[in-house]
C-alpha cells in the first residue's frame, strides 16, 4: 500500500464529514417545518485492491467509504396507524357534529320549543272536552292542531335542509382530494425522475407527498403502496386514486331514485339471475360521490352499517354521507314488527334497518319525528272517525260518479258509521278527520244494495259490547224517498306511496273544518240513539290512543312509548349518542396524538440530538484533516529527506 494510495481513506473522510455536516444542518433548518423528515446518512466501503492472494488469504486495500444513501427516518407501519385512526377521529367528528346540528334544530336539548307545541295541543283537546259544545272551543282546537302542524313541518323541513345543505361539505372535501391526488401525481413523477440515476434520495420531495397522505386520511381512508421507483399508489375501496402515472378524480353527482320495475301482473320483473329490476324514475337533491371515467361507479357503498371491525368508520366524508343517509326519512323506514308469532326477533328485519335508517343519523331522526306524527293524528283522527276490521268478502257497490265497483272487503277496515260521533251540521256528517292527506280523502263512499254487518274472518258477525251485530252502512233516504246504504271504506296507507300516508309532508288540516266547524265529530251518533247530547266517549278514546305504548322508537331496544314519551324518549336518545360520539372523539383524538408523538420521536427533528451528529462530524472531518497531514508530512520527508 502506497502513501498516495493512503489519500484517498483521507479525502473520503472529509467528504463524508461534510456530507454529514450538511445532512445534519438540513435536519436543523427544518426542525419546525411541517411534515418534516428526519434525515440520516447511510455510510458505505468504496471499493477494495487486491494487492496479493496466497495459498491462505486474499490481501485488499480499502480507498475508504462513500455515502451510500441520505435516507429519511420513518416507521411505516406508525404512518398507516396514524392515517387510520386520525380517518376514524374525522369519521365520528362528523357524527358528533351533526348530532349537534340536529339539537339545534330541534331547539335546546330538552326539545322545550317543540314540546311546548305537542304539550300545547293536548291541553287544547283536554280543555275541548269539558266545553265541546263552545264554538269557540272547537275554533281554538282546530287553531291549536293548524299551529302544531306548522310546528311540525317547519322541523321537519329544518332537518331536510340541513341533510341538503350538507352538499357544499361533501363538494369541498371532493374537490380537495382531487387536489392532493393531482399533487401526489406530480411528486411521484419527480420523485421517480430524481432517483433514476440512483445517486440521491428525493427526501423533500416524499415529504411533501407524505404530508399530503396525512392529509388524505382525514377525509378518506385508502391503501397505499410504493413500488421500486419510488411512486406511491393509492386505492380508495379497491378504486385507483393514484397509480404509477395518472390521478383518478372522484365527482358528485344527484342521488338516483329507482322503484322497482312491475310486470303487467304486478309482480316485480326480474333479471335471469333473480335479482329485481330497477328503473330511475327521478334524482334526489342529495349529492353522492362518483369516480369519474373510470368505471369503478360510486367511491363508497353505504349498504352496510359502519364497524371499526372492518374500518368502514374512518374518513370525514363517508362520515358525512353516513350521517346524512341517502334519502329523506318516513316513519315506514322504523319497522314496528320485529318479532315473529314465536316470539322471536325477526332478523333480517333489523338487519335491513340497521344498514339503512338505523346507520344514518339525520334520516334515522327524520323518521323517528315523523312517526311520532304519525302517532299523535292517527291518534286524534281515528277517535273522532272510527274504524273497525271486517271480512265481508266481494261486495257489488257504486262510487260517487255512479260507476259499478267490484269491492273485496277481506281484511278492510271501514268508518264504523253507527257508532262513531258526527258532526253537529244538519247532516250529522260522520268521519271527518282534522289532519288530511293532501292527495287522498280518509274514506270512498260506496252506495250498496242493502244493510252490511262486520263480519270476522271465518264470516261469523261481529257483535259489539251488547251482543249486537255491527252495522257498517249508514241507512240514508234519497230525493224519492227510497233507502239507500253507504259504506264508507278506509283508505289504507301504502307503505311504498308516501301519498297515501299520514306522513309530515302530506299532511293538512281537514279543509271541511277550516271552512265550516260544525263537522268536527263531536255529537253522539243519532243511529245509537244518541240525540243533541255530546259524545263524551271521543276524548276518553283519544287520550286511550295518545298514550298508548304501541310505537317503536328503535327496533334494536323494542322500548314502546306514547305520543306523551316519545318526544322525549328521542331528545334523550340523540343527546345520549352524542355523549357516546363525544366520548369516542376525544379517546380517538388522544390516540392519534400518542401515536403522532411516536412518529415523532422516529421521524421529528431532536435539537440536541442533531447538536451531537454535529459536533460528531466536526471532530470526524478534524480527524480526516488531520490524517491527511500526517500522510502529506510522510512523503515531504520521503521524497526531501531520503531522495
Amino acid at each position: 500500500m502506497s502513501l498516495l494510495t493512503s489519500f484517498n481513506a483521507g479525502v473520503s473522510g472529509l467528504t463524508n464529514a461534510q456530507a454529514g455536516l450538511n445532512t445534519t444542518g438540513h435536519n436543523l433548518a427544518n426542525t419546525k417545518t411541517p411534515g418534516y423528515t428526519r434525515q440520516q446518512n447511510i455510510n458505505t466501503d468504496t471499493y477494495y485492491q487486491t494487492f496479493r492472494i496466497t495459498d491462505k488469504d486474499i490481501l485488499k486495500i480499502g480507498y475508504g467509504t462513500t455515502v451510500a444513501a441520505v435516507r429519511q427516518i420513518r416507521d411505516t407501519f406508525l404512518d398507516r396507524e396514524y392515517r387510520l385512526e386520525l380517518g376514524r377521529q374525522n369519521f365520528y367528528e362528523m357524527q358528533f357534529n351533526t348530532q349537534q346540528g340536529i339539537e339545534d334544530v330541534l331547539g335546546e336539548m330538552e326539545g322545550v320549543e317543540f314540546e311546548d307545541a305537542l304539550t300545547g295541543l293536548w291541553a287544547t283537546i283536554e280543555s275541548f272536552s269539558l266545553n265541546p259544545e263552545s264554538i269557540t272551543s272547537r275554533q281554538l282546537l282546530i287553531t291549536k292542531a293548524e299551529a302544531f302542524l306548522q310546528k311540525a313541518q317547519d322541523v321537519n323541513q329544518s332537518l331536510r335542509d340541513y341533510q341538503i345543505n350538507l352538499n357544499t361539505q361533501i363538494e369541498a372535501q371532493v374537490r380537495r382530494i382531487n387536489e392532493i391526488a393531482d399533487k401526489i401525481k406530480e411528486l411521484n413523477l419527480r420523485i421517480a425522475k430524481a432517483e433514476a440515476s440512483g445517486l440521491e434520495n428525493a427526501n423533500d420531495y416524499r415529504d411533501s407527498r407524505n404530508l399530503l397522505m396525512d392529509e388524505l386520511a382525514k377525509y378518506t381512508a385508502f391503501d397505499a403502496y410504493e413500488d421500486a421507483t419510488g411512486r406511491v399508489t393509492i386505492r380508495v375501496n379497491n378504486a385507483p386514486l393514484v397509480d404509477e402515472q395518472n390521478s383518478y378524480h372522484m365527482q358528485c353527482e344527484k342521488i338516483q331514485i329507482k322503484e322497482p320495475r312491475l310486470n303487467a301482473d304486478g309482480t316485480f320483473a326480474r333479471k335471469p339471475n333473480g335479482e329485481i329490476i330497477y328503473d330511475i324514475v327521478g334524482s334526489s337533491p342529495m349529492l353522492t360521490v362518483t369516480w369519474v371515467d373510470s368505471g369503478f361507479g360510486e367511491v363508497y357503498s353505504l349498504d352496510e352499517a359502519f364497524t371499526t371491525a372492518n374500518d368502514s368508520d374512518a374518513g370525514s366524508l363517508l362520515g358525512i354521507l353516513t350521517a346524512r343517509g341517502q334519502k329523506f326519512g318516513y316513519y315506514t323506514d322504523i319497522p314496528q314488527n320485529v318479532k315473529d308469532l314465536k316470539g322471536q326477533l325477526k332478523q333480517d328485519v333489523l338487519n335491513e334497518y340497521n344498514n339503512s335508517t338505523g346507520k344514518c343519523l339525520i334520516e334515522r331522526v327524520e323518521a323517528q319525528f315523523d312517526l311520532l306524527i304519525h302517532k299523535v293524528v292517527t291518534a286524534i283522527n281515528d277517535a273522532f272517525a272510527p274504524n273497525i276490521g271486517t271480512s265481508n268478502g266481494a261486495v257489488t257497490g257504486t262510487d260517487a260518479k255512479g260507476n259499478t265497483v267490484n269491492l273485496n272487503l277481506q281484511n278492510t277496515k271501514v268508518l264504523d258509521v253507527n257508532r262513531c260521533p258526527v258532526g253537529t251540521d244538519d247532516d250529522a256528517t260522520p268521519g271527518t278527520e282534522v289532519f288530511a292527506r293532501k292527495n287522498g280523502e280518509r274514506y270512498t263512499v260506496y252506495t250498496v244494495a242493502g244493510p252490511m254487518y262486520a263480519v270476522d274472518e271465518n264470516g261469523a258477525n261481529i257483535k259489539d259490547e251488547d251482543g249486537n251485530d255491527i252495522l257498517i252502512t249508514k241507512e240514508e233516504t234519497d230525493a224519492d224517498g227510497n233507502k239507500t246504504y253507504k259504506l264508507y271504506v278506509y283508505n289504507e296507507e301504502d307503505k311504498d306511496d308516501v301519498d297515501t300516508q299520514y306522513t309530515i309532508q302530506n299532511l293538512e288540516i281537514n279543509q271541511k273544518l277550516l271552512e265550516n266547524y260544525s263537522y268536527l265529530p263531536v255529537h253522539g251518533n243519532p243511529a245509537a240513539g244518541k240525540t243533541e247530547e255530546y259524545d263524551m266517549d271521543v276524548y276518553k278514546v283519544m287520550l286511550a290512543g295518545w298514550r298508548e305504548k304501541s310505537v317503536v322508537l328503535d327496533p334494536n331496544t323494542l322500548a314502546e312509548y306514547g305520543a306523551d314519551e316519545f318526544y322525549d324518549s328521542l331528545v334523550t336518545a340523540l343527546g345520549t349518542q352524542g355523549n357516546v360520539w363525544k366520548d369516542i372523539v376525544e379517546s380517538q383524538t388522544k390516540l392519534t396524538e400518542s401515536i403522532e408523538d411516536k412518529r415523532q420521536q422516529v421521524a421529528g427533528v431532536s435539537t440536541e440530538e442533531e447538536m451531537v451528529s454535529l459536533l460528531m462530524y466536526q471532530h470526524a472531518y478534524n480527524a480526516s484533516s488531520r490524517y491527511i497531514t500526517v500522510i502529506d508530512e510522510m512523503l515531504e520527508h520521503l521524497i526531501e529527506r531520503l531522495g
